[in-house]
């Protein structure tokens, strides 16, 4: 057993005395806290005070200290209302001293001295009425002028100003002498209704095709099944279908984008994707669509049911069914689908009726329409009440007639006046036309031959169209004189006319057989529009060489254009290391390489195809290849795709 060791005395004792010391410390360290305390509450020991009076002694001053207290917040927060207030004051003359200064510079500005406009008013008016020294003088007070100096806004004052030599007027305070940074007025546009009628700019994109898929056929008892990925699905295409029951392109006003359904993905077991639904887009007969680019005519739609193509649908991708050979048996490589084109496209409506009503405004066209139709356009004792063609369909025995009432025509039509431009192209689709005249006006057979000019100057060939003319509004009196006398007129030259009263029905139903005469000894209708449209509708690189391309060396890289290699590296699926593989050999077969090595392509310079960019490099080793694929896999954001080993494993 261990005996215990004894600890030297000295040690004991340096231990003893920190013991010590720190006992010390503390005691000290309380009589000061103690002191500190009663000297915050001012309590002083005394041994001749009982309890007693000392606790009334600290009543007393807790009292009195609280008293202090509530005063000291009071008298702080007067001081901070008295501060608030006087910054409030000082704001407040500070405002009221800037509007003055203010105020009195527009005075400067504005007006002119008193004294000096009556010692001058006389010079002035001579100035401005070009009066020599030896005419008359004007007073102002005889003159139109009566106030100096700028006048208030919106009233008739004219406004007079001086300059170096004298005076000059200023007219009135709306002219753009006047403001010198005046705005230009922008030109009011068409009325809503106008603007939707006959006229729309929409966005058509086809569907895009549907990718294919990698899959191999993993079956009991069906050892090395082989590939088995199915193709994409063909992209639904863009129809445009004439439908008589539509009569305006209003609808387009606010469905302004049209988007066919993109076909599906393939699948395993060789299943191809489900083709997407075609899209019809429903306007009214007569419509023309242009390319908004070029402004070519794509598709014009004249006959009821009409249906022509505008857009194919983007092709599907192969699946690696597709790309199985004898070499390779299992092939990880699908295509992606291709991407629908997308446009937009311009649609004007020229109408397809067979008689035309035209004339001036407020003419009586509408009623004319509304006495041997259905139709119920608006009708009103005001010019331009009909702003937008009304259609309505005239019978007469078994025959049937399309009647157009054409908005009211003005001279200077052809230039664009009153909404020329838009009128006068309605005409250029009518067979027959119905020259609606108000006999009630004094210059009427004037106001005819104003529209036959405006007719002439817009488009030649609407002189050819056969017409027949209705004297309008025979009820009244003067204008049965009237409308006899320009008969007689209109018979001399060989021109079929009738005196009608749209109202009453008086000889209206004459003009319709003579009507209905002049459409008969036409000819059957027939397209002949057919030869200005530009063939579309099949997809841009159908039917093109892939070695069909031209290069454009430009500062930011080599510009590789072809229909069919821009869609070849757009259906290239990147992640797949084959694909790049593919993507090569492609190149050099259709002789890209050699062509970019002309150009002067060097090692790193970006090479753009389509919407594929990547940087040229000669070392086509699959090893290159394969790094590259590699390093944009691991940038591409999701899970990788393909092969995880190279070469893989099968």
């Amino acid at each position: 057993m261990p005996q215990r060791v004894r600890e030297p005395s000295r040690a004991r004792c340096a231990r003893e005395k920190r013991r010590r010391q720190t006992i010390l410390a503390a005691s000290q360290s309380k009589t000061k806290r103690d002191a500190r305390d009663d000297g915050a509450q001012k309590i002083a020991f005394d041994n001749n005070k009982t309890l007693s009076d000392v606790l009334a002694s600290k009543d007393a001053r807790d009292s009195a200290s609280k008293s202090l207290g509530n005063a000291n917040w009071a008298s702080s927060l007067a001081a901070f209302r008295d501060e608030k207030a006087m910054s409030a004051r000082r704001r407040a003359e500070m405002g009221a001293e800037i509007a003055e200064m203010e105020r009195e510079e527009e005075e400067k500005e504005d007006l002119i001295d008193t004294v000096w406009v009556n010692n001058a008013g006389a010079v002035a008016k001579r100035e401005f009425r070009g009066l020599a020294a030896d005419e008359e003088e004007v007073t102002v007070e005889d003159g139109e002028f009566v106030a100096f100096g700028g006048g208030e806004k919106g009233s008739d004052e004219d406004i007079w100003g001086p300059n170096d030599d004298g005076f000059a007027v200023y007219v009135d305070d709306d002219d753009t002498i006047f403001d010198a940074g005046a705005r230009e007025e922008r030109p009011r546009g068409l009325p809503s209704e106008m603007r939707c009628f006959d006229t729309a700019k929409i966005m058509v994109k086809a569907g895009d095709g549907g990718d294919g898929a990698v899959a191999f056929r993993r079956e009991k008892f069906v050892p090395q099944g082989g590939p088995s990925g199915g193709n994409g699905g063909i992209g639904g295409a863009i129809y445009f279908v004439a439908d008589k029951n539509i009569s305006s392109l209003e609808v387009f006003r606010k469905r302004v984008h049209h988007r066919a359904t993109p076909g599906r993905s393939g699948v395993g077991d060789k299943c191809n994707g489900h083709n997407g639904a075609d899209l019809d887009i429903l306007v009214p007969p007569g419509t023309i669509i242009r390319d908004s680019r070029n402004k070519k005519i794509l598709v014009e739609l004249t006959k009821d049911g009409q249906r022509v193509l505008l857009v194919s649908g983007g092709r599907g991708g192969r699946g690696n069914a597709s790309f199985k050979t004898s070499k390779n048996k299992v092939p990880m490589i699908a295509e992606l689908g291709e991407k629908g084109r997308e446009m937009w496209v311009e649609m004007e409506l020229k109408l397809v009726a067979d008689v035309g009503i035209i004339g001036i405004p407020n003419a009586g066209k509408s009623t004319l329409l509304a006495s041997v139709s259905a139709a119920k356009p608006k009708i009103a004792d005001y010019p331009f009440t009909t702003i937008v063609p009304n259609l309505g369909v005239v019978e007469r025995g078994y025959e049937r007639m399309v009647f157009a009432d054409i908005p009211g025509l003005l001279e200077g039509a052809s230039e664009g006046i009153g909404l020329g431009f838009e009128f006068l192209r309605h005409t250029k689709r009518t067979r027959v036309l119905i020259h609606v005249i108000d006999c009630t006006s004094d210059d009427c057979f004037k106001a005819y031959e104003a529209i036959r000019t405006e007719l002439e100057l817009f488009d030649e060939a609407l002189l050819d169209k056969p017409e027949v003319v209705a004297l309008n509004k025979i009820d009244d009196v003067d204008a049965t004189e009237r409308a006899l006398r320009m008969k007689e007129k209109f018979d001399a030259e060989g021109v079929i006319s009738h005196c009608i009263s749209a109202v009453t029905g008086e000889g209206v139903d004459d003009l319709i057989a003579d009507v209905q005469k002049a459409l008969r000894a036409l000819p059957p209708i027939e397209d002949v529009w057919e030869s200005d449209v530009a063939p579309g509708g099949a997809r841009a690189a159908d039917g093109k060489s892939i070695e069909s391309f031209t290069i454009t060396d430009t500062p930011y890289a080599f510009i590789v254009n072809g229909d069919a290699i821009e869609r070849f590296a757009q259906m290239t699926n990147w992640d797949y290391f084959e694909s790049y593989k593919r993507f090569g050999r492609v190149l050099d077969m259709a002789g890209v390489d050699a062509a970019l090595d002309a150009a002067g392509a060097g090692e790193g310079d970006r090479i753009l195809i389509g919407d594929f960019e990547f940087t040229w490099s000669k070392d086509r080793r699959d090893r290159t290849l394969y790094e590259t694929f590699k390093r944009r896999i691991a940038e591409a954001p999701g899970a990788p795709r393909g092969s995880r080993h190279w070469p893989h494993s099968v």
